[in-house]
């Protein structure tokens, strides 16, 4: 089909927009994963391994990604972050 597509200017058009949103949405997957592996790796650092860690960090990663690691720098407790 992209054979096809790329035979025609039109077609050689669609196919650079869709190679040009692919690649924009595995940047914005790898930015959304690395802003996770962050916040998984400050919280380990701060209280170690704990059951939930994944967990935590990914919601803390999607809410106020800033905010959530200013709180942990100042000492939120994982009861505070938790919540």
């Amino acid at each position: 089909m992209n054979d096809v597509l790329e035979q025609t200017e039109s077609g050689r058009e669609i196919a650079r927009r869709n190679r040009e949103q692919g690649l924009e949405q595995g940047l914005e997957q790898g930015l959304e994963q690395g802003r996770v592996d962050g916040m998984r790796a400050l919280l380990r650092a701060r209280f170690g391994d704990f059951t939930d860690l994944d967990d935590l960090a990914r919601r803390l990663a999607d809410r106020d990604h800033d905010g959530n690691i200013r709180r942990i720098v100042a000492g939120a407790t994982l009861a505070e972050l938790r919540s």
